[in-house]
C-alpha cells in the first residue's frame, strides 16, 4: 500500500512538472514576425544594418516588441544591442576591423523570438585610427601645416602639439572638422630651429589614435611693415564722434593701440556686419592676422571674417572666427599665400556697433 502511495505522488509530482514546463512554453507568446531583407553594410568602427519595415498593425504590434542584434566582442563577451519596433535601421558601434558574427532577430512582449538572421562583417578602421594614418606634418611660415583625409563624414578631432624651446612648455590646438580634406596650422614656432610636432586624433566618444609626429624646421615669420599701406575702404566710420583720430577707419593702421576704428554712432545704429579693408601697396605672404581691440572697452565683436585679395574686387573667404573682448593682440592662423589686400569684416556682437585698435599681419615678403 505504501508503495502504491509512493508511486502515485511521483506520478502527480511528473505531471505536475510537465504542466509547469508546457506553461511557461506557453507564456513565450507566439513567435513575433522575422525581419525581411536584412543587409549589413562595413562602416567606419561600425556596423549598419536595414531591413524592410514590419506593419504596425494591432496584430503586429501584439506581436512584436522590438529588434535584437547581438555579437562577441574583442574580449569575448556577448553584447546585445535592443532597437526600437518603430525603426528598420541599426547602427552596432565601438567596433574594430576584426570580423564579427551578428545574431539578428525580433521578440516579443513575452520573450518569443523570430527566426534568426546571421551574418558577418568586418568594419572599416575607427575613424579616428583611419584619419590618423592620412596624416602629413610639414613646415610653414612660423609654424607647421597639419593636413588629414576624413572619407567618413563624421566629426573628428585633430590635436596638434609642439614643445616651445624658448619656455620649454607645450603648445596645442585643435581643429574641430568633418571636412574630407582637413588643413590646420600650428603658429608661433620659432624659424629657423627643429621642432617635433606630435598630433592625435579623436573622435566623439573620447577614442584617441596613437601619436603621429614629425621634426620640422619651420620658415621665420615676421611682423610685416606697414610702409606702403592704406585703407582701401570700409562699410562704415564714426567721423568725429570719438576725436580727431579716434573713430576713422585709418586709426586701425597707425600704429598706436590706443586709437581705434569705431562704426557709426552718432549719426546712425548701423547693424552688423562692419568691414574695414586695407591695402598693404604690395603682395605679401601673410600666415597670421593679428587684431587688437579697442583698449579698455568690452562691448563690440564677438565674431569676425577674415578675407583676402589680389585685386581689392575678388575676395576669398579665409575663415570665421570668434572674437574675445579683451585688450591683448589675437592671432588668426590662415593658410599662407600672396595677398595685397585684406578685409576684416565684423560679423556679429552684443550691440549694434564694433571697432578695432590695430590690424598687424604677420608672413614673408
Amino acid at each position: 500500500m505504501l508503495h502504491k502511495k509512493l508511486l502515485l505522488a511521483m506520478l502527480s509530482g511528473l505531471l505536475f512538472l510537465h504542466l509547469v514546463s508546457c506553461s511557461k512554453k506557453e507564456d513565450a507568446g507566439a513567435p513575433p514576425p522575422a525581419l525581411s531583407n536584412v543587409k549589413g553594410t562595413p562602416g567606419y568602427g561600425e556596423a549598419i544594418f536595414t531591413w524592410d519595415a514590419i506593419g504596425r498593425s494591432p496584430k503586429d504590434s501584439a506581436l512584436y516588441l522590438y529588434t535584437s542584434i547581438s555579437y562577441t566582442d574583442t574580449a569575448g563577451k556577448v553584447m546585445e544591442q535592443k532597437f526600437s519596433r518603430y525603426t528598420d535601421t541599426a547602427v552596432i558601434g565601438s567596433l574594430t576591423d576584426k570580423p564579427y558574427t551578428f545574431t539578428i532577430k525580433t521578440v516579443g512582449p513575452q520573450g518569443a523570438v523570430s527566426a534568426m538572421t546571421t551574418m558577418s562583417l568586418t568594419p572599416k578602421p575607427p575613424v579616428y585610427i583611419a584619419i590618423a594614418g592620412t596624416i602629413k606634418i610639414t613646415a610653414s611660415i612660423g609654424g607647421a601645416r597639419v593636413a588629414w583625409e576624413n572619407n567618413s563624414g563624421k566629426t573628428v578631432i585633430v590635436n596638434a602639439a609642439y614643445t616651445d624651446p624658448a619656455t620649454n612648455k607645450v603648445v596645442s590646438k585643435a581643429f574641430t572638422s568633418a571636412t574630407q580634406q582637413g588643413v590646420g596650422y600650428l603658429s608661433g614656432m620659432p624659424g629657423g630651429s627643429p621642432v617635433t610636432v606630435v598630433v592625435t586624433v579623436t573622435d566623439i566618444s573620447r577614442r584617441q589614435s596613437n601619436p603621429v609626429s614629425a621634426t620640422i624646421t619651420p620658415q621665420t615669420e615676421v611682423k610685416l611693415s606697414r610702409t606702403g599701406w592704406s585703407i582701401a575702404g570700409f562699410s562704415d566710420q564714426e567721423a568725429g564722434g570719438e576725436g580727431p583720430v579716434s573713430g576713422y577707419a585709418t586709426a586701425a593702421i597707425d600704429g598706436n593701440i590706443s586709437t581705434f576704428w569705431h562704426t557709426t554712432w552718432s549719426t546712425a545704429e548701423t547693424p552688423y556686419p562692419h568691414w574695414i579693408a586695407v591695402n598693404m601697396g604690395q603682395v605679401a605672404t601673410i600666415s597670421r592676422f593679428g587684431l587688437v581691440n579697442r583698449q579698455n572697452n568690452h562691448g563690440g565683436q564677438t565674431e569676425i571674417q577674415l578675407m583676402a585679395s589680389t585685386d581689392g574686387q575678388t575676395w576669398t573667404d579665409l575663415g570665421t572666427y570668434p572674437f574675445v573682448q579683451k585688450n591683448d593682440e589675437q592671432f588668426f592662423s590662415v593658410p599662407p599665400q600672396s595677398w595685397k589686400y585684406v578685409k576684416v569684416v565684423l560679423t556679429k556682437g552684443p550691440n549694434f556697433f564694433g571697432f578695432l585698435a590695430e590690424i598687424n599681419l604677420y608672413g614673408a615678403l
